[in-house]
């Protein structure tokens, strides 16, 4: 039952989205905005409206006028209106396949034809490059100095940089909300600098604080490929050397068309297909100096080897409740198991559905609504877990049923503690080689029908023990921590040529 205050949000929430619908009629600028801002409003529900395309290209059409009347500020907030239509969660991380994935050139055709657009998003030809501390050389025995550059999300970095203390790096951390307020990275920030850039060649001061850090290190790291690095590849005084390294939802946003890529040395991946989808993107990423692939820790380690005495009828599913982890898939999976042996229990680890059903988006009322017609127990949400390697030891089966991952770490933890692997070929990251460039080609699954027929013959075979210590195997012959360790040591010494 919904609470008072959970009914005073609602109707709060309907009154706000009845002033944007009513203002939609409105001319000019304002009712642009209220077109905009409903639009919105209903893609954060996970509804593409038909309006967003000719609503985003009248916003590009705005953003031109405004260009050339010389309003640089006001062009570049309406081209951003588009931008955050165009890449909107609820288009590239719903139920349906991503545009970017289907069809990119056509999908960025709009933004790349219009005025501001050419400017942002070209090869910037007056560009002149940054200026560069003097070289230093490392002397026999001396540490390399490496700057680590995020913000906020350090949660893959952090064993980054215990490893290669271990190994000897001396290791900074810069924290780009440490900087004052008009220093940061903000959004606004960079599409000005980058449009700079592109009519006069002038490059965006770099604050004082980050420019002593540049100097001391031998090498940065900038992590993640998002608007931190777009901000750094803008900067007029750059790194000695500076590395970057992409995960998976950068590509899905607009920063990676945006980077300088000319003056970034090194780029580094942890998926191969997420590369490939950025080569189809933009032609930017061809001016970096060097591509090279590397693998993240894992976040809890490899752990002592689980043994044997798992439930063979127990599936577990880590992260779910987001669309693009599409759970209906892995409802339906059970379901299907269940036809035959009603043993079949599943676990789902990771935040759950809202309190108050009020408060749920469409796709979680359908998840809501999939669950209630399982008997009570069948499905079991756990929440968040920090117990969760424990928890895999004793689950048969690790679910991986996403539309798109890069590599699904929470599938290496649940290798990591012997579960059997049950990976679908992700949906949208199959034009760019898909789970089987990460995985074994025999543990991914094309659908539905072949995930049950998977989990129907090992256990019809009793194979599901070996396939656990196969499992096992093949994560420790990959994801030992030195093994790992050595692909940054390589890729980051200002020395080693990969």
């Amino acid at each position: 039952m919904t609470s008072p205050a959970g009914w005073a949000h609602v109707l709060a929430r309907r009154a706000i989205r009845a002033g944007y619908r009513a203002g939609r009629v409105l001319p000019g600028a304002v009712g642009a905005r209220a077109r905009y801002l409903d639009l919105v409003a209903r893609m954060d529900d996970g509804i593409v409206p038909q309006a967003w395309q000719p609503e985003m290209r009248a916003e590009l059409a705005r953003a031109d006028a405004l260009l050339a009347q010389g309003h640089l500020d006001d062009a570049l907030l309406w081209f951003d209106k588009a931008l955050r239509l165009t890449y909107h969660a609820t288009l590239h991380y719903g139920l349906a396949t991503s545009p970017l994935i289907t069809d990119p050139e056509g999908f960025l055709a709009p933004l790349r034809a219009s005025a501001v657009g050419r400017l942002l998003l070209a090869h910037p030809d007056l560009d002149q490059g940054p200026r560069r501390p003097a070289p230093r050389t490392l002397t026999d025995g001396a540490p390399v100095r490496l700057l680590v550059v995020a913000q906020r999300n350090w949660t893959f970095v952090d064993p980054v940089i215990r490893a290669l203390q271990h190994v000897g790096f001396e290791v900074r951390r810069f924290e780009v909300d440490e900087l004052p307020p008009a220093e940061r990275p903000s959004r606004d920030r960079v599409l000005r600098a980058r449009l700079d850039l592109a009519l006069t060649g002038t490059r965006l001061p770099t604050p004082a604080a980050l420019a002593t850090e540049f100097e001391w290190a031998d090498v940065v790291l900038v992590e993640w490929g998002h608007h931190v690095l777009t901000w750094v590849s803008l900067l007029e005084l750059m790194p000695r050397r500076t590395t970057a390294r992409f995960h998976r939802f950068e590509a899905y946003t607009p920063f990676p068309l945006l980077t300088v890529f000319d003056v970034i040395d090194r780029v580094l991946f942890v998926s191969p297909h997420v590369r490939t989808l950025l080569d189809h993107l933009t032609p930017n990423l061809d001016h970096a100096g060097e591509v090279i692939q590397v693998d993240n820790f894992l976040a809890y380690g490899l752990g002592p080897d689980p043994g044997t005495g798992r439930d063979p009828y127990l599936l577990a599913q880590v992260g779910w409740l987001r669309p693009v982890k599409d759970v209906l898939f892995t409802l339906d999976l059970l379901a299907r198991l269940r036809e035959r042996d009603p043993r079949h229990r599943l676990l789902l680890v990771g935040p759950g559905l809202p309190a108050s059903p009020a408060d749920d988006t469409t796709f979680q009322h359908r998840v809501r609504a999939r669950i209630a017609q399982f008997p009570p127990g069948v499905v079991e949400v756990l929440g968040q877990r920090s117990d969760v390697p424990e928890i895999l030891s004793q689950v048969g089966w690790i679910v991986s049923s996403s539309l798109h991952e890069g590599v699904h770490e929470a599938v290496m933890e649940g290798l990591a503690a012997g579960c059997a692997p049950l990976i679908r070929n992700w949906p949208d990251a199959r034009p760019y080689g898909g789970a089987s460039v990460i995985y074994p080609e025999q543990w991914v699954v094309e659908g539905l029908d072949e995930a049950v027929e998977r989990v129907r013959q090992v256990e019809t075979a009793g194979t599901i023990e070996e396939l656990s210590a196969e499992a096992r195997a093949w994560v420790v012959a990959r994801r030992t921590p030195g093994t790992v360790a050595q692909l940054y040591v390589e890729a980051l010494h200002p020395d080693h040529t990969p």
